[in-house]
């Protein structure tokens, strides 16, 4: 502890997990400010509202958790502002809409000569040779379905190549896509006993029943004001006052000076490194950012759906949303909203002009059948979502022990959170479990007079050897 220990917290980032970080602080009496670069809360937990009607979020987002804590404090936010919806998302595959995840019907509807292939993976899978993202893949599901699904699916979302990209990516990914428990996606041999012996499972999902998942964001907010919190919306961190290798303060981009007694950083890892004057040894880490395109047309899109994979990679966009199968509230009545994700990096044209990509996204809307004809389309929204993935290729793990490292030798008292400042492809849930298991820390120890180094503040569930405290 030091003379700095009156001094409030600070939150850079004011997304789902800085927000319950902000409020459990608060709500344990310490004094917290959070900083949110853009000019509502929320970070990837944000919706979009138009004049028009509709409400889009940042694509597919929902409550789901294993955490019976998870699930109250969600609830405990939104109050009687809630639904249970069950889940309905598709893979588009060989021109069709199947279930995902995949029932033995819309398996045996598939091409035969591909059943009698991927059949014979289950016997003659090599090895895993390196920590690819390829090597791991064709040991656990067999080079078919690598080919068919896995490889077009993945390189055109990251834009690498799999044999580049780490295995991390494969096992958060697939963890994250299947989501239900009692279907075993841990190789083709489990995803076979999984088709065979069920249907589809009845998975539901937490939803606001008011507006977008932006409301749930709102409603956190709304409780750190009434607390006595300070969020500074469309201000971003610019830098750090540092005594004794320690943040005292933390300047934002309009000159303020924030003192510190503690920072728990969300934001993106880069611009820390940007912000702290990291040496040139401190490894660069990448994430891809997202353009979403949000359709309102005039007619409805058969068959629904909450979400859809496009692994074929002559489609154009690898995966999009129908709000209504949300909340059929965000939608005007009559009309449907389709939200399409380009990820793209903000060096290319995707990002910079993405209106010379509409055209190419009505194409894929109308290969997909999504759209029947280009007059159906009553209005269209562009917007810009940065950091929406970190890009796990084949090195990162060498680099992110080297980027904590250095953050955490610079700073003592500096802590990582959240799915930008931990490099982690979480979900909402998970960092709301991981914040509220860091604010139980820290109050406990602030409680006690003994704050820690800033490393002990952090915490997910991923496996990460050397990094995971």
């Amino acid at each position: 502890m030091t003379h700095h220990q009156d001094s409030p917290v600070v939150i850079v980032g004011a997304g789902v997990a800085g927000l319950t970080l902000g409020l459990k602080l608060l709500e344990g009496g310490i004094p917290v400010v959070l900083l949110e670069r853009d000019p509502v809360v929320g970070g990837l937990a944000r919706s979009f509202s138009y004049g028009n009607g509709a409400t889009f979020d940042i694509g597919p987002h929902r409550f789901h958790s294993d955490s019976d804590r998870v699930n109250r404090f969600v609830v405990d936010i939104l109050g009687e502002d809630h639904l249970w919806i069950r889940r309905n998302s598709s893979l588009f595959l060989f021109g069709k809409y199947l279930p995902w995840p995949m029932t033995l019907a819309n398996v045996l509807s598939l091409p035969l000569p591909l059943l009698l292939r991927a059949g014979m993976d289950l016997f003659r899978r090599p090895k895993a040779r390196t920590e690819s993202f390829e090597d791991y893949i064709i040991e656990k599901y067999g080079r078919v379905l690598y080919s068919v699904f896995f490889q077009p699916y993945t390189e055109k979302f990251l834009d690498y190549t799999c044999s580049n990209l780490h295995r991390d990516w494969a096992v958060t990914g697939i963890d994250r896509a299947t989501i239900d428990k009692r279907v075993d996606t841990g190789s083709l041999w489990g995803v076979a006993k999984s088709v065979l012996k069920s249907n589809a499972p009845d998975t539901q999902f937490i939803y606001p029943r008011s507006g977008g998942i932006g409301v749930f964001s709102s409603r956190l907010a709304d409780r750190i004001a009434r607390l006595g919190g300070n969020i500074l919306t469309s201000t971003a961190a610019a830098g750090f006052l540092a005594e004794g290798g320690r943040v005292t303060g933390v300047l934002t981009g309009t000159g303020e000076k924030l003192p510190a007694s503690h920072v728990f950083w969300s934001g993106s890892l880069n611009a820390l490194r940007t912000l702290g004057h990291a040496p040139e040894s401190v490894p660069r880490l990448h994430y891809m950012s997202t353009v979403l395109f949000n359709y309102v047309t005039r007619k409805r899109v058969v068959p629904e759906f909450q979400w859809c994979y496009f692994g074929d990679k002559a489609m154009e966009a690898s995966r999009a949303c129908l709000p209504r199968c949300f909340n059929p509230s965000l939608v005007p009545e009559g009309r449907e909203g389709i939200c399409v994700e380009i990820s793209c990096s903000e060096d290319t044209a995707a990002w910079r002009d993405p209106a010379r990509l509409d055209c190419v996204v009505e194409t894929f809307l109308l290969h997909a059948n999504m759209l029947h004809s280009l007059e159906d389309v009553e209005d269209y929204h562009v917007e810009h979502i940065r950091d929406t993935y970190p890009l796990y290729v084949l090195n990162y793990p060498r680099k992110l022990r080297g980027m904590f490292a250095w953050t955490h030798d610079t700073w003592k008292n500096l802590s990582l959170i959240g799915r930008c400042g931990r490099f982690w492809y979480n979900n909402m849930d998970h960092s709301i479990e991981a914040s509220l298991t860091v604010a139980d820390r820290f109050l406990a120890d602030r409680a006690a007079g003994r704050l820690a180094e800033g490393r002990a503040y952090e915490a997910e569930d991923r496996y990460l050897e050397g990094i995971s405290p």
